[in-house]
Order: C-alpha cells, then sequence, then structure tokens
C-alpha cells in the first residue's frame, strides 16, 4: 500500500490557529501550509484536529493530540486498536491538559487492505469517487443531534447558532460525557485507488460537498491547490484546515 497527500492550513480570521494536522510524516499548527507528501508505505495515520474555541488553550488541546496519534506504532489496524488509543490519549489529556481545555478530532487509518475513519466532535471525513463525495464521519454536536431527531434538515446545519456547540472530544472539557458519548468510527475495503479528505468544520463552513467534489476531481491530491486556492479567495469564519489523501 501506498499513500500520497496534500495538507494545507490557513488562520483565517482569529489570532491563534487552534488546528492541528499530522500528514502521515510530521505534525503541523500553522498559520499558512502547504504541503503534499510523496508515497508514503506501511500503516498510515492522518488527523485533523480543531482546538475548541471559547474555552482554554484550544491550540495545546489539538497540537497534544495530533502528536501523541503521530507517535503510536499503529501494529494494527482495527477498531479495537484504535477506540484504545483514543482513549488512552483521553486518560493523558485529564492528567496533562489545562482544565476545560477539549479539541475535535477526525483521523484515517490505513493498512492491511482496509480503512478505519474516526472522529470526536465536528471535523469531518469524507470518501470521494469521480461521482460522489460521501460523508463517512458523524458529528458529535448539537446541530447534528437535531438533525438526528428530525427537528432540523441538513441545510440549516451552516446558518444554525448553535451549529458550534460540540457534545464529544478529547481533553479535560469532555470528561462528563466520555462515559456516555462514543467515538464514531467507519471500516471500508480499500479499492486502489481511494480518495478521502480530512478537514476542520473552516473548511465545510464555507464550501459546499458539491464544490468541494467539483474542485478536487478526478485527481484530489494533485488538485489540492485548487481547493486551498479557492479558500483563500472565499471569506474564512475560522481556522481552516484539510488533508487529501489518496491510497494505492
Amino acid at each position: 500500500m501506498e499513500c500520497r497527500t496534500f495538507s494545507a492550513m490557513l488562520i483565517g480570521p482569529r489570532n491563534t490557529q487552534e488546528d492541528a494536522i499530522t500528514d502521515g510524516k510530521s505534525v503541523f499548527q500553522a498559520d499558512l501550509l502547504t504541503r503534499k507528501n510523496g508515497a508514503l508505505s506501511g500503516n498510515i495515520l492522518l488527523a485533523v484536529c480543531d482546538g475548541m474555541g471559547g474555552h482554554d488553550s484550544g491550540e495545546t488541546a489539538s497540537i497534544f493530540v495530533c502528536e501523541k496519534l503521530a507517535r503510536i506504532r499503529w501494529g494494527s489496524v482495527s477498531i479495537p486498536y484504535v477506540l484504545d488509543a483514543l482513549a488512552a490519549i483521553q486518560e493523558e489529556a485529564m492528567l496533562h491538559l489545562p482544565v476545560n481545555s477539549g479539541t475535535t478530532v477526525a483521523g484515517l487509518l490505513a493498512g492491511e487492505g482496509k480503512a478505519i475513519a474516526f472522529n470526536a466532535g465536528d471535523s469531518r471525513i469524507y470518501r470521494l469517487t469521480d461521482d460522489r463525495i460521501d460523508y463517512i464521519s458523524h458529528d458529535h454536536s448539537l446541530v447534528q443531534e437535531m438533525i438526528d431527531n428530525s427537528m432540523i434538515n441538513m441545510e440549516s446545519i451552516n446558518g444554525h447558532p448553535l451549529r458550534n456547540v460540540i457534545e464529544l472530544g478529547i481533553g479535560p472539557a469532555f470528561e462528563h460525557v466520555w462515559n456516555v458519548e462514543k467515538v464514531h468510527y467507519y471500516e471500508a475495503s480499500l479499492e486502489r485507488p481511494s480518495y478521502y479528505l480530512l478537514c476542520s468544520d473552516g473548511l465545510t463552513d464555507v464550501l459546499s460537498e458539491s464544490t468541494i467534489h467539483e474542485l478536487l476531481m478526478p485527481n484530489p491530491v494533485d488538485s489540492g491547490t485548487n481547493l486551498y486556492n479557492a479558500l483563500k479567495q472565499t471569506t474564512l469564519r475560522d481556522n481552516t484546515s484539510f488533508i487529501i489523501a489518496e491510497i494505492r
């Protein structure tokens, strides 16, 4: 298995970059970044974390979780392995992160002929094909709960005043819900090639899924600059980060 990636970060209107990413090689928390990786091999871990704005030390929480994920030797590509790793990181976060800090996480572990997507919070993961963009993560947010209960529809998300109320993440801010809410996961066999997009909500707040798909296909990694340039021409509302992966 080989993986190519294109990663980007923009600080947007914020004074601090509270997003962090790990792209299979390194961890970044940059105001502006574009980075392309060639052929990564073995079991690959990619992640986007969005530190909780309005909470204490969101930038500290996001880089903490990305660094912990990047240091794991992913000897097994399995859902129990992923869930155990995240639970261990939550335990460490309780010991080492500031009170009330927290971060979302959206990750992809690929290898052994399969991919496992996982998330806590509202950072997202999409699977891309020539004719579709499929949302394979699931927001842990008050607005998503309202959608699940048929109180509002998907089209109401971006304009909803409660869209930033997050119900699960990693960090002390989520201590009270870790035994109640569950990390979302999705497992799929790897077709060759397979394409994935991981992103913070800064991306989906300003560009529709159909626009993202149009900008990226048919060669998502090579078209990553199209998405980056489109974001630079848009009035961003938040820190914005994404990783595009091509797995063969």
